[in-house]
């Protein structure tokens, strides 16, 4: 690992710990910017997004950006971690945050905000950037915005009402953990919709709620970068797609005065739950999951034997259960994983996804945030052109920028569902593309009884092979070839600064 030749010429290797892990990093230096482009840092929170970049202003200070800070809840040390890095990001930022991007509500791209919360409360932050789908001034956005609450909060109760059946108990709360923003060590208990709602206090001016192909955004006192907005899609079909196969547009475009099956199954198990439900849930409108004519309870059967013989002797309610296993008791409540897969793929798909040009090169960073195939699909709907910001005669489109991306932030810590190939990752032809993945390998696949399997070995193959070998990663750092290092990949390699608590790379508009 060799620190960049751009603003450590001269210096030596960085030194390494016996077992190949970089040594701890020296107090915190103040993190400047390099000539022109962008350093790019990314925080080694394990499983969890946090990237500052570094650009040059015109009067040769640098701007910061923050893009996301979070760790899983499930991570132990996670907060001790968080507090420790949002304390470097204050020490090397002179305490000052130009901008701050919050991509989406999942604990592990914002849990920091509040781990951290005093730390960030002392820093002092330019502007707040949002996608649109957290407005809660746009009708639509209020719409999804409650629909995902609901759908949460059933998801919940039916991991609840499944608690003895492990298996898909299970599965929901491995969903549900990204909707947590504690630690198992530090016991915050709150949840991803709090922290998100606690960042607006962080800036005095109101957020920014961005939109797809709205114009090019600039960063105030930065010459030669404009940035695209490519997510949140605003077809609510896109954001339920969560996969390539999936019908589009079940849930959320429903007229308002109807539940849709999605909302009514969330409130079913909100009232088996005893009492979660709510004012506003339109209880009105939701029914058990069985009519009347269809359903006895349990309770009834036991205290009449006598009236209710055939269903006390057949469905075992007697001295032994042997019969049990014929009454639907809990079992309606599975479909709750169906649930929380969807509301997982929803709140991805909500990610805001920047896409940042360097205007020299024309080079593109690639921030995805945890998009999934329905957001992926639409940045192809519609381009820029003077209609909505670019100079007369200019175009832009999705493939162009993604065949002039050269730093892809990958989605989800690189599992399956969150990289297209066809419309995504091939279109990626720069000869200088590299990638970040905020991964721990190790972690993941220790989870049980469901590993993760982050990054995933088909995806990550090809990443390998078009990048050549130049990723980096939150865990082991530096991904190094198999066998020969191409001049390519030494020439990134001088780019690059490996410490224990982060990972550099510049990018250069030259």
């Amino acid at each position: 690992m060799t620190k960049r030749g751009s603003r450590a010429a001269g210096k030596k290797r960085a030194k390494r710990t016996a077992s190949g892990a970089p040594a701890a990093s020296p107090a915190a230096e103040r993190m400047g910017a390099p000539e022109s482009g962008v350093t790019v840092r990314m925080y080694r929170a394990g499983l969890g997004d946090c990237f500052l970049l570094a650009f040059r202003r015109t009067d040769g200070d640098p701007f910061h950006m923050l893009i996301d800070c979070g760790v899983h809840s499930q991570v132990r040390g996670g907060n001790d971690r968080a507090r420790r890095i949002v304390e470097h990001v204050r020490a090397t930022t002179g305490g000052r945050l130009d901008v701050v991007v919050v991509t989406h509500e999942h604990g592990d791209h914002i849990s920091g905000f509040h781990a951290a919360r005093e730390t960030f409360a002392s820093m002092e932050v330019g502007q707040l950037w949002f996608g649109w789908t957290e407005d809660p001034a746009d009708p639509l956005a209020k719409r999804l915005d409650r629909a995902r609450s609901l759908m949460l909060r059933g998801a919940g109760a039916a991991a609840r009402a499944l608690g003895a059946d492990g298996g898909a108990a299970a599965g929901i709360g491995s969903l549900l953990s990204f909707f947590d923003a504690g630690s198992l060590d530090g016991g915050l208990g709150v949840s991803s919709r709090a922290v998100r709602d606690g960042i607006l206090d962080l800036c005095p001016e109101p957020p920014l709620y961005l939109r797809p192909k709205q114009a090019p955004l600039s960063l105030p006192g930065v010459d030669g970068v404009r940035i695209f907005v490519l997510g949140p899609p605003e077809d609510v079909r896109s954001l339920m797609r969560a996969r390539p196969s999936s019908r589009p547009g079940e849930v959320y475009h429903e007229p308002d005065h109807a539940l849709t099956p999605d909302e009514a199954l969330s409130v079913a198990l909100l009232g088996a739950d005893g009492g979660g439900l709510g004012p506003t849930d339109r209880i009105e409108a939701a029914a058990p999951p069985f009519a009347g004519n269809f359903r006895l309870a349990a309770d009834i059967v036991k205290e009449n034997a006598e009236r209710y013989a055939f269903f006390h002797r057949s469905y075992g309610f007697g001295e032994g259960d042997e019969l049990a296993w014929r009454r639907i008791e809990r079992d309606w409540c599975v479909p709750g994983e169906s649930l929380a897969l969807k509301l997982d793929a929803a709140t991805n798909n909500t990610s805001l996804v920047l896409a940042i040009e360097l205007m020299a090169t024309g080079k593109v960073l690639l921030f995805a945030g945890d998009a999934q195939v329905g957001n992926w699909h639409s940045w192809h709907d519609g381009g820029w052109s003077e209609a909505n910001g670019l100079a007369r005669g200019e175009t832009v489109d999705a493939t162009d920028l993604l065949r002039r991306t050269v730093l892809y932030k990958v989605g989800h810590h690189g599992s399956h569902n969150a990289t297209l190939k066809t419309r995504g990752l091939e279109l990626m032809t720069s000869a200088e593309l590299a990638a970040m993945i905020p991964v721990d390998e190790t972690w993941a696949l220790d989870r049980r009884p469901y590993p993760w399997k982050m990054p995933f070995g088909p995806l990550y193959a090809d990443l390998r092979r078009r990048t050549g070998d130049r990723i980096l990663r939150a865990d082991v750092g530096l991904v190094e070839p198999d066998g020969r290092k191409p001049a390519a990949w030494r020439a990134f390699e001088r780019r690059v600064d490996v410490r224990d608590l982060y990972v550099d790379l510049d990018v250069p508009d030259a």
